[in-house]
C-alpha cells in the first residue's frame, strides 16, 4: 500500500540550468512544484482533519447534554443509529483519511521533496567553476546543499501540516463556541490577541537567533572540515594544545553561545505559552460554569469548554514552536541561498555547441586575467600553439603558468581576449566538451574516495582492459593489483581513501596519469607531471609519456628544466607576459632568464634527455 504514495515525482530529475530562486518564497514554488498535487491533496485532507477534531469535542458537547436529560431506557430507541453511525465514522472514515493524510505528508511530500531540492541544489552547484569552489571551503559549501535541502522540505511541510492544521482548528473553534454560545467567544477572543501579541514578540527574535547559530555552526563545520582533511599539515604545524586549541575552542564557543541565545527564547516562549494556557482553561471553563450556573447553558457546553480550551493550549504551543521551527528554517534555507543561489561564474552559452578538435591548434588572443586583483595572472598574453607542437612552459611562481591552464579549461573565463582551439573559441563551446578533448595531469594529482577503477575511467566504468593497459602504461599496474581497502575490496574495485590518502604521492601520481592515458585525448596538459615520482618510477614511465605525446598537441609547465628540455619550444613567462620563447639551445644561447635558470639547477636534475 505504501508504494502507492512512494514515487508521485522523478525526485532526481534532468540538469536545469536554471540560476535557483535567491527568495525562499520563490524558491520553495518552483523546487517544489513537481509536488503542487501532492500538496493540494494533503493540505485538504488536513483541514479534514482539523474539522473532523472540532466537530467531535462540539459533539462530546451535545452528548453529555443527551445523557443528562434523557433516560438509559430510551436512549438507543432515540439515538442508537446516530451513535452507530458515530461510531463506524470514528472507526473506519477517520483512520483511513489519517492514514492517507499521513502517508501524503510524510512519505510522498517529505521522502521526495528533501531529496528533490539536494538533487537540484547539487546538481547546479556542481556547475559552477572549479575558481568557485577554491573562494569558499568544501564542507560549508557541501553542508548549505544538504542543510539547505532539508530546511526547504521542513519549511513547507511545516506550512502545509501544522500552520495549516493549527489553523483551521482555531477557526473551527471559534465556530463551535459561537454556534453554543456567542458569549465563550469573549475569553477565547482575548487569548487569541495574547497570543498573536506573544508571537509578534518571539518569532522575529528567534528568527535572529537561529540565523546566527546557523552561521555559528557552518562556521564551526568549516573547522572541522579544514582540521580533518589537513590533520597532517596541523601536526606539521604543531602548538596542537596552545594557539591552534584556543582558536578552536573559540569556535567551538561562538557555537555555544548561538545555541544558548536560541534557547533563551524558546524557554520565554514556553513559560509564557503555559500562562496563557492557563488562562484560556480558567476563563473558558470559568465562564461556561458561570453561565451554566445561572441556567445560560448546559452542562455538556462546560465539558466542551475544558476540551477545547486543553486541546487549543496545546496546540498553541504546537504552533508556537512550528513557527518558530519554520522561521529557523526559513532562515537556513536563506543562508544556504546565499551559496546555492549564485549566478554560475563560468556558464555555457545558449548556443554552445560540442567542441570535435581536427588539429588541436591553441591560440591565446590577448589574455588578460587579474582575478579581479590589479596585478597577477596573464597581463595581455598572446601565444600560438601549433597543431601537434610541444610547448614547454617555464617561469617563476606567480609568472601565471597555471592561470593558462586555468584559462584554456575554462576553470575561469579570461577578463579580456579570446582562446581559440582550431579556430573555436572555447567560450562558443559546452565546457564538457571542451574538457573531454583535453587530458590534464597536474602537480598535485587528487583523487576520489572511490575505486581504482573510477577514478582511472569515470563513474560507470566497465572496460577493464582499457583501465588495465592505461595502468600499465603509468607504471601502476604493479602496486595496483596489491591494494586492499578495509572494507575487503582488492585491486582495481580498492578505494584509494579521501583525496587518495590510502596511496604514496607517486602513486596518485602515477593513477593520474593512467586517467590521462585512458581518456587519449588530443590535447594533453602536464603540470609537474612527474614531480612526486621517485627516478625509478619517472625512469618506468618515461618513454611511454613521451610515446603519449607523439601526435598530441602538447603543454607542459615545469619547475624541473631538465624534463621539458627537448621539447619543440619552451616559453618563459614573466609577470604575466612571453619573457623569451625558443629552442633549449637557442634559450641558453641567448643567456636570458631561462639560461639563468638552467644554471641555477646545475644543468636540470634529470639530463638533458627527458622527455625526448
Amino acid at each position: 500500500m505504501f508504494a502507492l504514495f512512494e514515487n508521485p515525482v522523478n525526485p532526481f530529475p534532468d540538469y536545469d540550468d536554471t540560476t535557483p530562486a535567491a527568495g525562499v518564497r520563490r524558491f520553495l514554488l518552483r523546487e517544489l512544484r513537481p509536488l503542487r498535487a501532492v500538496v493540494l491533496v494533503a493540505v485538504t485532507l488536513t483541514v479534514l482533519c482539523a474539522s473532523i477534531e472540532v466537530w467531535l469535542i462540539g459533539y462530546a458537547g451535545r452528548l453529555v447534554d443527551t445523557l443528562a436529560a434523557g433516560s438509559s431506557d430510551t436512549l438507543w430507541a432515540d439515538h442508537g443509529a446516530e451513535l452507530l453511525a458515530v461510531g463506524l465514522f470514528l472507526l473506519l472514515v477517520r483512520p483511513l483519511i489519517t492514514f492517507v493524510g499521513e502517508a501524503l505528508d510524510d512519505i510522498a511530500f517529505r521522502a521526495n521533496a528533501r531529496p528533490l531540492a539536494r538533487w537540484r541544489a547539487h546538481r547546479y552547484v556542481s556547475r559552477q567553476s572549479v575558481g568557485w569552489f577554491r573562494d569558499d571551503l568544501a564542507g560549508r559549501i557541501a553542508s548549505w546543499v544538504k542543510d539547505g535541502g532539508d530546511a526547504a522540505s521542513t519549511a513547507a511541510y511545516s506550512v502545509m501540516h501544522t500552520l495549516v492544521f493549527v489553523v483551521a482548528y482555531i477557526v473551527g473553534s471559534v465556530w463551535v463556541m459561537s454556534a453554543i454560545d456567542a458569549r465563550l467567544l469573549l475569553p477565547l477572543g482575548g487569548w487569541i490577541v495574547a497570543y498573536a501579541l506573544v508571537m509578534w514578540w518571539a518569532v522575529p527574535r528567534y528568527r535572529r537567533a537561529s540565523e546566527r547559530l546557523q552561521d555559528a555552526e557552518s562556521a564551526l563545520t568549516g573547522l572541522l572540515v579544514d582540521s580533518y582533511a589537513n590533520v597532517d599539515t596541523l601536526a606539521l604545524l604543531g602548538d596542537g594544545q596552545g594557539t591552534r586549541t584556543a582558536y578552536d575552542r573559540k569556535v567551538f564557543e561562538q557555537a555555544r553561545r548561538a545555541h544558548l541565545d536560541l534557547q533563551r527564547v524558546e524557554v520565554t516562549i514556553n513559560s509564557t505559552m503555559m500562562a496563557l494556557g492557563s488562562a484560556l482553561l480558567v476563563g473558558l471553563a470559568g465562564y461556561g460554569i458561570a453561565l451554566w450556573r445561572t441556567d445560560d447553558a448546559p452542562i455538556g457546553l462546560v465539558a466542551a469548554a475544558l476540551a477545547l480550551s486543553f486541546r487549543i493550549t496545546s496546540m498553541a504551543e504546537w504552533l508556537l514552536d512550528a513557527v518558530s521551527a519554520l522561521f529557523g528554517n526559513v532562515g537556513t534555507l536563506r543562508r544556504a541561498l546565499r551559496t546555492i543561489a549564485q549566478p554560475l561564474t563560468v556558464a555555457d552559452k545558449p548556443t554552445a555547441t560540442t567542441l570535435r578538435v581536427r588539429e588541436g591548434a591553441i591560440s591565446f588572443a590577448n589574455i588578460t586575467h587579474h582575478y579581479g586583483r590589479d596585478g597577477g595572472g596573464l597581463d595581455r598574453l598572446n601565444l600560438d600553439v601549433a597543431a601537434g607542437e610541444r610547448v614547454g612552459i617555464v617561469g617563476r611562481s606567480g609568472a601565471g603558468k597555471s592561470t593558462m591552464v586555468s584559462l584554456l579549461l575554462r576553470f575561469h573565463d579570461a577578463e579580456s581576449g579570446t582562446i581559440t582551439i582550431d579556430g573555436n573559441d572555447i567560450t562558443d563551446v559546452t565546457q564538457e566538451s571542451l574538457r573531454r578533448q583535453i587530458a590534464m595531469v597536474a602537480q598535485e594529482a587528487t583523487l576520489l574516495h572511490r575505486s581504482v577503477r573510477e577514478n582511472v575511467a569515470g563513474p560507470g566504468a566497465t572496460d577493464d582492459t582499457r583501465v588495465a593497459t592505461a595502468l600499465r602504461r603509468a607504471a601502476a599496474d604493479g602496486f595496483v593489483a596489491a591494494l586492499r581497502d578495509r572494507d575487503g575490496r582488492t585491486g582495481l574495485d580498492a578505494h584509494v581513501g579521501e583525496r587518495g590518502v590510502r596511496l604514496s604521492g607517486g602513486q596518485r601520481q602515477r593513477i593520474a596519469l593512467a586517467r590521462a592515458f585512458y581518456r587519449d585525448a588530443p590535447i594533453l596538459v602536464l603540470d609537474e607531471a612527474t614531480s612526486a615520482l621517485d627516478s625509478e618510477a619517472e625512469a618506468a614511465i618515461h618513454d611511454t609519456l613521451g610515446e603519449v605525446m607523439t601526435g598530441r598537441t602538447v603543454i607542459a609547465i615545469a619547475h624541473r628544466l631538465s624534463t621539458i628540455a627537448h621539447l619543440d619550444r619552451i616559453v618563459v613567462l614573466d609577470e604575466g607576459r612571453i619573457a623569451e620563447q625558443g629552442t633549449h639551445a637557442e634559450l641558453l644561447a641567448s643567456g636570458g632568464r631561462y639560461a639563468d635558470l638552467w644554471s641555477r639547477q646545475s644543468g636540470g636534475f634529470l639530463g638533458a634527455g627527458a622527455l625526448a
